[in-house]
C-alpha cells in the first residue's frame, strides 16, 4: 500500500512530526519543478557545519519516494516508518521523548507541529 501523508485540512501535508508539507518551501519547489527555488534554498538554509545542494533538498514529503537530505537520519521517521505509523499522532507513545527533543530544537515552529498532530488524534 502506498501512504499518502495525512490530510488534515484544505491543501495541508502532516508528516510525522507534525510539520505540515504544504507549507515547506522545499516541498513547494520540488512540486512544481523549481530547480532555481531549490538552489535559492540551499544557500538560505546552509551552514558552516551543514552544507546544502540543490538535489538535498528535492523532497516529496517524509513518505515520498525522494526525501529531503536529512530524512534518512531522522529519528522520528526512522521510528514511525519501522512502526508502519502515517503520523506520529496513531503512536500508543506519543508524545515520546524524540518528539520531545525534536521540538525543543524547532523553537516557535513546535506549538504548530505539536497542534497538527493534536488535531490529527481529535484533541
Amino acid at each position: 500500500m502506498k501512504y499518502q501523508s495525512h490530510m488534515v485540512g484544505k491543501g495541508s501535508l502532516i508528516v510525522f512530526c507534525g510539520l505540515d508539507c504544504a507549507e515547506c518551501p522545499a516541498y513547494n519547489a520540488t512540486k512544481k519543478d523549481d530547480a532555481e527555488r531549490l538552489v535559492e534554498l540551499a544557500k538560505q538554509w546552509s551552514t558552516p557545519e551543514m552544507k546544502f545542494e540543490a538535489g538535498d533538498l528535492v523532497c516529496d514529503g517524509c513518505h515520498g519516494p525522494r526525501t529531503f537530505k536529512w530524512c534518512g537520519e531522522c529519528p522520528i521517521r526512522l521510528c514511525g516508518l519501522d512502526q508502519g505509523l502515517e503520523s506520529c499522532a496513531q503512536c500508543g507513545d506519543y508524545p515520546c521523548e524524540k518528539l520531545e527533543e525534536a521540538w525543543e530544537r524547532v523553537g516557535d515552529g513546535a506549538a504548530v507541529q505539536r497542534a497538527n498532530l493534536e488535531g490529527l488524534r481529535g484533541g
